[in-house]
């Protein structure tokens, strides 16, 4: 348009048909169809994972939640929304940490039982409240892959997610697994 208001050559049309509008309507209600499918499907296991990385319950939740609604608003550009959503919430949540209006950082997670995902051998046999546990003496970047890996990505898509090599991953994934292999022997120890 000019500066008078005058539409010019190289500006798009706009359809102000009833055809055209009920089209772009019934297309809204289908990617709101798309993502709400997503979002019943993936919002728990988001929360989940967000508690696996270290957050608070209520934390988690309100970290899914803002995750939740910047992709409902480009939901037509993510292709790939779970990962989109993890990388994300991790932000999200990370910013809200770091705001001073958050609680001591030192408070520990709450139980996730409703939320651990996953089915590794080697966790099935532990209480929620005792793998929660485990992660939280892992160091972050160990504790992250580990969750990310209970959410069914392969190393090569947790490096996507966080931002560096394949390679690292497959190491914090090495370190993590024999650091909570240690942590759980020595609590089996101590309870005898």
């Amino acid at each position: 348009m000019t500066t008078s208001g005058e539409p010019t050559d190289a500006d798009p049309p706009v359809d102000l048909s009833v055809g055209g509008i009920e089209d772009r309507a019934a297309e809204r209600t289908a990617v709101d169809a798309e993502f709400s499918a997503f979002y019943r499907a993936d919002f728990s296991r988001l929360v989940g994972f967000l508690i696996l990385v270290g957050a608070g319950r209520e934390d988690a939740a309100d970290a899914a939640q803002e995750t939740m609604r910047k992709l409902h608003q480009k939901w037509r550009e993510v292709r790939h929304p779970k990962t989109w959503a993890r990388t994300t919430g991790r932000r999200v949540l990370i910013r809200a940490l770091r705001s001073p209006r958050e609680q001591d950082l030192g408070e520990s997670p709450e139980p996730a039982a409703g939320h651990l995902v996953g089915d590794h051998a080697m966790w099935e046999s532990l209480e929620c409240d005792e793998v929660l546990a485990i992660l939280r003496e892992l160091p972050p970047c160990q504790r992250q892959a580990l969750a990310l890996t209970f959410d069914a990505f392969s190393p090569a898509e947790i490096a996507q997610i966080l931002d560096v090599p394949a390679v690292q991953v497959r190491g914090n994934l090495a370190r993590a697994r024999r650091t909570a292999v240690t942590v759980l022997e020595k609590r089996k120890r101590e309870r005898q």
